[in-house]
């Protein structure tokens, strides 16, 4: 039986062919079993990490709620800056420290500032919540679109503002230059 494949020369090739054709197969198929789990998990992972942010958003915008709810608050329902920078940002650093969320004490001074959104000094409950909320999400696509949102919503007031001040006798209005009074 050790001569019969060198008697029957096609047999040989037939097995070399097909071990070698096979061998191939077989790698391929497990290539492809591999990457199609790797895939699954990966999917898998990336909705689980949306759910837990999408709880860490909702948990957050709770517990910003009491927060804001805790402090001496004007009839409005309204707190002030100093307030929320003695009282409540303390609170929102811990919450922060909880959720594993990056800050620095400086982060958390300027969120201050900028929860302000109207200027008068005083911070209403959305106000507090949405950038406690923001902050803890990140910079992300969205956010950007919301700033130029806001933008755009403040050069079309604007372009309103120049249009009515064209408008005015006695003052004229280059788009270079600050608008000039000027009494002829």
């Amino acid at each position: 039986q050790d001569d019969l494949l060198w008697e029957r020369p096609m047999l040989l090739i037939f097995l070399v062919a097909f071990i070698i054709i096979g061998s191939f197969g077989m790698i391929a198929l497990l290539t492809g079993v591999i990457s199609e789990s790797m895939f699954e998990k990966n999917q898998i992972r990336a909705q689980e990490s949306r759910q837990e942010q999408d709880e860490l958003i909702r948990k957050l915008g709770v517990k910003a709620d009491e927060i804001h709810a805790m402090l001496e608050l004007t009839e409005d329902g309204d707190a002030t800056k100093e307030d929320i920078a003695a009282f409540a940002m303390p609170l929102v650093a811990r919450l922060y420290e909880e959720a594993m969320v990056d800050f620095t004490e400086h982060n958390l001074e300027q969120l201050v500032e900028v929860m302000d959104h109207g200027g008068d000094g005083l911070i209403n409950a959305e106000e507090f919540k949405s950038c406690v909320i923001t902050y803890a999400s990140g910079v992300k696509p969205l956010s950007i679109q919301e700033v130029n949102f806001g933008v755009n919503q403040c050069m079309h007031k604007l372009c309103k503002i120049e249009d009515a001040l064209k408008q005015l006798p006695g003052i004229e209005f280059d788009r270079q230059r600050a608008p000039s009074s000027e009494v002829r």
